[in-house]
């Protein structure tokens, strides 16, 4: 690892993955990250394909990261990277989605229960796996 933002996120568990509004407010959503591919400054993230996220990046791939705690607190001068997103589908979105789960072992196994046995009561909508792939400047 080269870069300070890859050096500073290295052994971070949770990132703020900061997106914006059409309004420019911005948005924070404590997430689950990993370094992905052969750049040491990009990242994946999973989420549901119908969340805010994907919507406002969607819109506007603009992004901010910075370290955060699960619940999503910011220390104060946490420093921020700024930076693109991408959503991406298919073998894409399945290979964010093992990064994560080799990462995160047993946690985001009982995550992955937790999901399915919560999923059971939900209304299935039929979307395509949809995760992000970010890269700071």
């Amino acid at each position: 690892m080269s870069t300070h933002s890859a050096r500073v996120l290295a052994d971070e568990k949770y990132v703020s993955l900061i997106t914006f509004r059409k309004n420019g407010a911005p948005v924070h959503s404590a997430v689950w990250f990993v370094r992905f591919g052969d750049d040491a400054d990009t990242y994946g993230v999973i989420t549901e394909t119908n969340a805010g996220k994907v919507k406002r990046i969607r819109a506007n791939p603009k992004i901010e990261v910075q370290v955060c705690d699960i619940k999503g607190k910011i220390e104060a001068g946490a420093e921020k990277f700024s930076g693109t997103a991408r959503l991406v589908l298919g073998d894409e979105a399945v290979a964010v989605r093992k990064a994560i789960a080799k990462r995160y072992g047993l946690t985001y196994k009982l995550f992955s229960i937790y999901l399915l046995v919560s999923g059971l009561f939900k209304k299935k909508d039929g979307l395509p796996e949809t995760n992000i792939i970010f890269k700071l400047s």
